[in-house]
């Protein structure tokens, strides 16, 4: 079966940097409205990002975002089987005090709460609040270790004592524990060697991407081989922008609108702050995509096309890169969650792609 999410637009304008894409507010309607879309056509959840601060230009790109954790609270009402994906940043927040709030936010999502965790952001997100740790980037997957290790206990035992390298606890409670047992499934996004390792160690599900299909289908197999190492099963998930129109010509027509339109100066700013604090491959491989037509899509995997162009799309992820799901955000979100519920999914039952959610939606 391949699961279906819904990248949620919780930054202006989702994820096209353009002055002629579709120009809207984050807004809770809005997201609400996605949300019972998505369920409605048979997605199997909905995942909404951290984001802090933006990349500024004449769109003002990402400046205006809603937090992701409160968002997931307000939309699990609206929902009654797709799973609910709420990001955090471990740097901004103690494992304890965030330990209480996803029990709490499980009771809430009657225990379809799953949780994306972001080891690292853009430095002036956190900079701004002066809570980026000094040299964060050199530890902040041990960091990331350590404070998931604290919130698993808080999360299975009564009483926790713990003295690491980072947290200190004496004596902690945090009940009531969440809903599901031992605890919700954990979700990362990476693209590094050490990420891919992080996630086969202490996580479900990897959230991949790369500059094209071939990277992130090799991405995808990564992943599930270093799972197979350490005897953990890891599920791979493709995070796929979708400018998808009813005919190809219709899509590719309002993909060159976007780039004739397209944000330089945020843009540029997404590139440089980007681009900091990575190393020079990662930088080179920044560039590549920075230099091309796709610049104007902030991050994964850009298909342009029409139904059957998008079904030949996902069913290559699927078979040749064993992706078990896509998270996916549209020019028009509305409008493209029904176009691709009423004219891709039945193209994918046609070439024998299980699509659609099911009774317990996505675990």
């Amino acid at each position: 079966m391949l699961e279906l999410g819904v990248f949620m637009p919780v930054g202006n304008n989702g994820w096209i940097i353009s002055k002629s894409s579709p120009q809207y507010m984050p807004t809770y309607d809005l997201n609400r409205r996605i949300t019972q879309l998505a369920e409605e056509v048979g997605f199997d959840y909905i995942f909404s990002m951290c984001k802090w601060r933006g990349f500024g230009g004449a769109t003002g790109f990402w400046n205006y975002t809603v937090e992701s954790m409160m968002l997931t609270a307000g939309l699990a009402p609206y929902t009654c089987r797709a799973g609910l994906i709420a990001s955090i940043a471990p740097a901004i927040i103690h494992p304890a005090v965030f330990a209480k709030m996803a029990a709490t936010l499980d009771d809430i999502c009657q225990g379809r709460l799953m949780l994306n965790i972001v080891s690292a952001a853009n430095r002036a997100e956190y900079s701004q609040m002066g809570l980026y740790p000094a040299h964060f980037e050199t530890y902040r997957y041990e960091y990331t270790e350590e404070w998931l290790h604290v919130v698993k206990r808080l999360w299975t035992e009564e009483h926790v004592t713990h003295h690491g390298q980072y947290f200190h606890l004496d004596d902690c409670m945090s009940l009531p524990h969440p809903v599901q047992q031992p605890f919700p499934s954990i979700v990362c996004a990476t693209s590094s060697e050490r990420g891919y390792r992080f996630v086969a160690e202490h996580c479900n599900y990897a959230f991949i991407t790369g500059n094209s299909v071939e990277e992130t289908k090799a991405a995808s197999l990564k992943a599930k081989a270093l799972g197979e190492e350490v005897g953990r099963p890891v599920r791979t998930q493709a995070n796929v922008i979708l400018i998808l129109g009813e005919t190809e010509d219709a899509a590719r027509a309002m993909y060159q609108d976007y780039v004739v339109g397209a944000d330089r100066d945020a843009i540029d700013n997404v590139f440089h702050l980007r681009a900091r604090d990575r190393t020079a491959e990662r930088v080179a491989n920044m560039k590549d995509r920075y230099e091309s037509e796709d610049r104007i899509i902030y991050g994964g995997l850009t298909c342009v096309g029409g139904p059957e162009h998008t079904a030949e799309f996902f069913e290559d992820l699927a078979v040749n890169g064993a992706v078990d799901g896509i998270v996916m955000a549209f020019q028009d979100f509305l409008v493209g969650l029904r176009t691709f519920g009423d004219k891709v999914m039945p193209l994918l039952r046609r070439r024998g792609i299980e699509v659609g959610l099911p009774e317990s939606g996505m675990r």
